[in-house]
């Protein structure tokens, strides 16, 4: 659904705060650590593909939510147009795009470092994996580090220095890293990096990576404990580990990468009931929620097309219209009274497209003598349906300001040309049209 990078990662960013509060405050005490690993990944999964999801010809079906379109596409916010008798139209998005050109790029040069650091340490990862000779303890091959560095593991490999460490606590250090290696947590790992390098801005995502990574550990503590190790003395080897901030790279799971409080309040924690498992449905209505307002603002967006119309730099008179204005033109409807469409695969077109749209509107919409005596402004919305000629008709004001105004953005709409009809499956078809005018003052 979302073409536009970079509302696409806004709303990326969005969902991942979103979510990560939500993990935070029901599930991060909790012992299901397999389960917590699935929600875990799933708050990527749920927030990369929501914007890209389009449920919108199922929900312009709904009543309901045509009406709550309808109202929301009349709150968008505004684009402001200026015109004068002979200079060239402008736009406050002037501006907002040379913003976004920047922001982009201060984002892009983001991404590029972030990625060029996590290559160095995957390389740096790999040479020493070349450069340390192999041992088989017990059965698993390890690659041996030189003494004092702690081990780890990176997807097969597992690295650690036996000298290090006394045979009990090797033991415990190899099924503690066979767990990591078994369960494939490096798979989480380099999706959080990617997921860190994609979205660097947003602080919600190195927490969430930290949250993967300690879930993971408590993972491979728990099969040291179902191993049928003495529990106080695999907290003793724990503590006895020193150094970590001595680990080669960011880029595997560390054996002691967690801080040794934490790890070993969680072995100590009583095991959360089976009823605990209930609330981790939540995460489905979130999921839900997520996708219908971002279907419900597309829907919005598409129906909605804004102009401001200024007053002239020079206030001409114009007679003022009768004080009986009717706001409603009753245009009659075509022969073949068709379904109207909300929401179609292509949208009506203003003859040039929305610029041509927003020139003709402030060129033609002419502020009636009394509203500029009384300086009123303000924002009115109109609704007409586009029928396959390309015809306008039924047009309404749906949000009125005052009755001269409406009667004035009325006139213009009826007037205007006959638009490129919207089409559904390549059938031309005859579409709703919402457009909110803003007239003001100057």
């Amino acid at each position: 659904m979302e073409t536009s990078i970079l509302p696409y990662f806004l709303k990326v960013n969005l969902a991942l705060a979103i979510l990560y509060i939500c993990y935070r405050l029901l599930f991060r005490n909790d012992t299901f650590f397999r389960l917590r690993r699935a929600v875990l990944l799933s708050v990527y999964l749920i927030a990369f593909l929501y914007p890209l999801l389009d449920i919108s010809i199922w929900l312009s079906t709904r009543e309901s939510v045509t009406e709550i379109v309808n109202y929301y596409s009349t709150i968008l916010p505004l684009k402001t147009v200026v015109a004068a008798d002979d200079t060239p139209l402008s736009t406050e998005a002037d501006w907002l795009t040379i913003a976004e050109s920047y922001m982009l790029l201060i984002y892009l040069a983001g991404i590029t470092l972030l990625f060029l650091r996590c290559i160095i340490e995957l390389f740096t990862v790999i040479r020493l994996r070349l450069r340390s000779p192999k041992q088989l303890i017990n059965g698993t091959t390890i690659y041996v580090l030189p003494s004092q560095e702690e081990p780890y593991s990176f997807f097969g490999w597992i690295f650690a220095s036996p000298e290090s460490h006394t045979p009990p606590a090797l033991e415990e250090i190899l099924v503690h890293e066979k767990t990591h290696v078994r369960q494939l947590h490096s798979i989480d790992v380099v999706l959080g990096e990617i997921v860190c390098i994609l979205c660097w801005i947003n602080p919600f995502v190195w927490l969430l990576k930290k949250e993967i990574s300690s879930n993971h550990e408590y993972l491979a503590d728990e099969q040291v404990m179902l191993a049928g190790y003495n529990k106080k003395e695999y907290q003793y080897h724990l503590i006895g580990l020193e150094h970590p901030e001595m680990a080669i790279a960011k880029l595997y799971n560390n054996f002691s990468v967690l801080p040794l409080k934490k790890r070993i309040t969680m072995l100590n924690k009583k095991r959360t009931g089976r009823v605990g498992k209930v609330k981790y449905l939540t995460l489905l209505p979130l999921a839900a929620g997520l996708l219908l307002l971002n279907n419900i603002d597309a829907m919005a967006r598409i129906v909605s097309r804004q102009t401001t119309v200024p007053v002239p730099a020079e206030k001409t008179m114009i007679a003022p219209a009768p004080e009986a204005v009717s706001v409603e033109v009753a245009t009659p409807l075509p022969p073949d009274d068709d379904k109207v469409y909300e929401v179609v695969d292509v949208m009506p077109e203003f003859p040039g497209g929305e610029t041509e749209l927003l020139k003709y509107m402030a060129r033609n919409v002419k502020y009636p003598a009394e509203s500029i005596k009384n300086k009123e402004e303000g924002s009115l919305s109109l609704s007409f349906i586009i029928n396959k000629d390309g015809s306008l008709s039924d047009i309404k004001v749906v949000k009125s300001l005052t009755p001269l105004l409406d009667a004035e953005a009325v006139r213009v709409v009826k007037n205007m040309p006959k638009w490129t009809p919207g089409k559904v499956k390549g059938k031309v078809v005859r579409v709703a049209y919402t457009t909110p005018i803003t007239y003001k003052y100057q």
